[in-house]
């Protein structure tokens, strides 16, 4: 492999001076490079794609961000600069696809994510397949009932003793709610009576 910040430095020079129309085909060209062996690229390899992919998707059209949002989504070695830039697009057609599904993604950019993005966002992060205490906490503060739902009924959604708190007050005016709470085995027993008064 080429030296990459060497490489890196030679794709600054080349996008400062390209056209848009040069620098979408230029992005086209490394995207279906990449694709055409993932499967055998080295954390070496993808770390390479990563930083000159991050540097062409700034200025990248609409359906060329889906159409890569929607590719690198199931990938377990995406490029993770990549994909932490695409979860956090305002347009949630872009960002949806990556924070439902990405495995790449940490933490530390759901929690973020769920804090400054729209109900939209947390309702793609509340249905992933897995979610940690630090991100349910997060999003039990700020999600709508819909996601509120899904979050109490993915059974694994890891939730603190807090957020359980939160969400059964939350139930007390949905009943919906307050039956996936009921049906979750983590529910801490101390309080499994204050759940029952939002069942009555």
């Amino acid at each position: 492999m080429p030296n990459v910040e060497t490489l890196v430095a030679e794709l600054d020079g080349v996008l400062r001076t390209s056209t848009d129309a040069q620098r979408q085909s230029m992005l086209e060209r490394v995207t279906d490079l990449f694709f055409c062996s993932v499967e055998m690229y080295s954390e070496e390899h993808v770390a390479v794609f990563d930083d000159v992919l991050s540097r062409l998707i700034e200025k990248a059209d609409r359906p060329t961000l889906l159409d890569l949002s929607t590719r690198l989504a199931r990938l377990d070695n995406a490029p993770a600069k990549v994909i932490d830039r695409l979860a956090r697009h305002d347009d949630i057609a872009i960002a949806g696809v990556v924070l439902n599904e990405s495995s790449v993604l940490s933490d530390k950019t759901l929690a973020e994510v769920a804090k400054a993005k729209s109900e939209k966002h947390l309702s793609a992060i509340a249905a992933r397949p897995k979610l940690s205490e630090a991100v349910t906490d997060v999003l039990v503060d700020r999600c709508s009932v819909e996601a509120a739902r899904k979050i109490a009924g993915n059974m694994d959604a890891t939730l603190s003793e807090v957020a359980f708190v939160k969400l059964i007050n939350r139930a007390k005016t949905d009943k919906v709610l307050a039956a996936a709470i009921e049906s979750r085995t983590d529910l801490p027993a101390e309080l499994v009576p204050f759940l029952k008064l939002t069942l009555v």
